[in-house]
């Protein structure tokens, strides 16, 4: 899980959003497969920023210029967990991802969802504003440590199980979501 301030939600933006054109500087990234890429939130010509600032008005909220107003995950598994299902079932995968997202952190707080599926191993990019049950932005509160393992317990009790991965080792420090190591059942 990373945290955004506003003025970086652009460029991750622009990575998420890529198109065939989209100059990588990451060599994993096969521009010929970028047309596979897909959303799971529907795209209204808004930019990110629109988003966030249109849920800001919508709450009555006046954030620090500091406050983080996006939390991003990348979602996803090893290539041999991808390599043994056909499309559709990685499609119901992410689509199992986006829900537990949606149930936990309310559907109108995700900005966007994104499967790459131009890169070695197919993965999402969810990214939501940290917005908390009573209507406060505190990425602090809903993503400080302990909430991220229960995170990644009912994630996996939710989620990874119904796919047959196993759960990560508990309080490793990750930069991506789920862990590495939330790997297909051998």
């Amino acid at each position: 899980m990373e945290k955004y301030h506003k003025q970086d939600v652009a460029p991750i933006e622009k990575e998420n959003e890529r198109d065939e054109n989209y100059e990588a500087s990451n060599p994993q990234i096969d521009s010929e497969r970028t047309r596979n890429n897909y959303r799971f939130t529907p795209y209204f010509g808004t930019t990110y920023t629109e988003f966030i600032n249109g849920r800001i008005k919508e709450l009555g909220l006046s954030p620090r210029k500091d406050a983080v107003v996006m939390n991003s995950f990348v979602l996803g598994s090893d290539k041999t967990f991808f390599d043994g299902l056909a499309k559709v079932e990685q499609y119901n995968f992410f689509s199992d991802c986006y829900k537990f997202f949606a149930e936990h952190y309310g559907e109108e707080n995700i900005i966007a969802a994104v499967v790459h599926n131009d890169e070695t191993t197919p993965h999402m990019h969810l990214n939501l504003m940290p917005v908390t049950k009573d209507g406060r932005l505190c990425s602090k509160q809903l993503f400080g440590k302990p909430q991220l393992q229960q995170l990644q317990t009912d994630f996996y009790e939710t989620v990874g199980k119904r796919w047959g991965l196993q759960r990560g080792k508990k309080a490793v420090k990750r930069s991506t979501f789920p862990p590495q190591n939330l790997r297909q059942k051998r």
